[in-house]
């Protein structure tokens, strides 16, 4: 730091930044260990669907309409489905799995949302096929506002 005149931190931030180093070398470290590798693999596997229903939910959002603002407003990544790598008749894409706790309102608009997407040829060109739907996702619900459980959960 001090070879760098130029470059400004102060002891918190050089802190905080050894300290994100240290953990992801150690989280590395144990991930490795033959006894956590299903942990890892887990871990890996749940932050990539989540990335994929992240992007999805910013896609969607991206072809709303007027109208649909006010249902889809509390929308979140744990409603989008999750997409999973498969082959279907001999073709890849996703398996395409919704979450069991979703409203069918809101089931419905993200058809609909998906279907004006797909019409888009850079995002058919940029994004994998859509095989089928596969059943439910067996996904977990998490904590929702009370405003949005109202419109976006099935009641059981």
């Amino acid at each position: 730091m001090s070879a760098s005149p130029d470059l400004h931190a102060d002891n918190d931030d050089i802190v905080s930044a050894c300290e994100t180093y240290y953990e992801t070398v150690r989280r590395s470290f144990r991930y490795r260990q033959p006894d956590l590798a299903l942990q890892a693999e887990a871990v890996k596997s749940s932050a990539r669907s989540r990335a994929r229903r992240k992007r999805l939910l910013e896609a969607r959002q991206s072809v709303l309409a007027e109208d649909e603002v006010g249902l889809w407003k509390c929308a979140t990544v744990d409603l989008m489905s999750d997409e999973e790598d498969g082959i279907v008749d001999g073709v890849s894409g996703w398996i395409v799995r919704p979450p069991s706790f979703r409203s069918q309102e809101l089931t419905e608009l993200c058809a609909t949302l998906q279907s004006r997407l797909e019409a888009i040829p850079k995002y058919r060109a940029m994004h994998h096929r859509r095989l089928q739907n596969g059943p439910n996702s067996d996904r977990m619900l998490v904590t929702y506002s009370s405003e949005a459980e109202n419109r976006h959960f099935m009641v059981l």
